[in-house]
């Protein structure tokens, strides 16, 4: 079985994320700030504004059973911002972060032309980052 999660992130030393949040009127889903500590002890070395539509009382998912279902889901909260978020890439990294929870090895996302053109207005590169879960119903 294969889930997803997504998120689009926003990073950078100097960033504030209480301001990105107040610019975009959108309650994120993490933040985190430079030089705070970690839960290993360690620190963050650079501030983080996420949000994945979670935070919305109506958001139908925190995970999805198709990526193109959950960036479809994300891109249509930020389009109205779009211009605003891509005005953020010249001092910070902006990324599509995407989950990818798998049980098995085979298989995976399948993104339609229209959904890849859509990020590319964005002007902001994808990451899936692959995770294995045991499917303990086996």
């Amino acid at each position: 079985m294969h889930t997803y999660s997504v998120q689009l992130r926003i990073s950078g030393k100097s960033l504030d994320p209480s301001e990105i949040t107040r610019q975009l009127d959108l309650e994120p889903n993490q933040v985190r700030i430079a030089g705070e500590k970690r839960d290993n002890g360690r620190v963050w070395r650079e501030s983080l504004w996420s949000y994945d539509g979670a935070t919305d009382p109506m958001a139908p998912a925190k995970e999805w059973t198709s990526l193109e279902e959950g960036l479809l889901y994300v891109l249509d909260k930020l389009s109205p911002k779009k211009d605003l978020v891509r005005g953020y890439a010249g001092n910070y990294e902006i990324i599509w972060w995407c989950g990818h929870f798998q049980s098995s090895f085979d298989g995976g996302p399948t993104l339609s032309v229209r959904l890849l053109e859509r990020l590319a207005d964005f002007g902001a590169p994808v990451f899936i980052d692959n995770y294995f879960r045991s499917d303990d119903s086996e």
